[in-house]
């Protein structure tokens, strides 16, 4: 007897294989969308890592340009206080030198008394050296005597009875005021004319007195 020879068919080779097949076509078109995804996800992330470098490469450079600014400020502060201090003692200095001459003017006028000379010729002399340089610095002297009592100006110290002179007016000066550049150094102290009491104010006082 003869054997029959079986036939197979590629259907019969590979069974299931267009299921296969379809479920490969099916799946495609679901894993393209994934992959485009990631790969968009990815390069987001690179750009964000490439934004951060250089965000990273600017703040070391703005923060050393900011170590630089405050180093030149700080240079720039101590080099104007250096010129303050210096401008501060030259000018000190300068105002030494002025009070030796009036030293010097002191000094001739008691040499001129201790060998029988005129003091006051010296004394003079020193006083008008001090006045010239204090107008120079802007002093002025205040005018008081027969002026009309200003507050701002001067300081009354006490009150004279006077006939004859409005009442408020300065007419004694016990100190000199002096103004600096237009402001007020120092007061004057003065006394200031008042209208001279009555009989009968005198009477009132008297009797005031004794009732106490």
């Amino acid at each position: 007897m003869g054997t029959e020879e079986k036939k197979t068919t590629p259907e019969a080779e590979a069974p299931g294989a267009e299921e296969q097949k379809q479920a490969a076509e099916v799946a495609t078109p679901e894993a393209e969308p994934a992959a485009q995804e990631a790969a968009t996800e990815q390069e987001r992330i690179e750009r964000l890592e490439r934004e951060l470098e250089e965000a990273k490469r600017k703040a070391d450079e703005y923060y050393d340009k900011y170590l630089r600014a405050l180093a030149e400020l700080d240079n720039t502060r101590k080099r104007l206080e250096r010129t303050y201090q210096e401008r501060l003692l030259q000018a000190r200095r300068d105002l030494l030198r002025r009070f030796l001459v009036v030293a010097d003017n002191l000094e001739r006028a008691l040499e001129a008394a201790k060998s029988g000379g005129d003091i006051v010729e010296g004394v003079e002399l020193t006083y008008r050296e001090l006045q010239r340089f204090l107008s120079e610095q802007g002093v002025e002297p205040i005018e008081a005597v027969g002026r009309p009592f200003d507050p701002m100006l001067h300081e009354a110290v006490g009150v004279v009875s006077s006939d004859g002179v409005e009442e408020e007016t300065v007419v004694n000066e016990l100190q000199r005021g002096y103004t600096h550049r237009g402001e007020l150094l120092r007061p004057a102290l003065v006394e200031v004319a008042k209208p001279p009491e009555t009989s009968a104010e005198v009477e009132g006082e008297e009797e005031a007195a004794a009732e106490r």
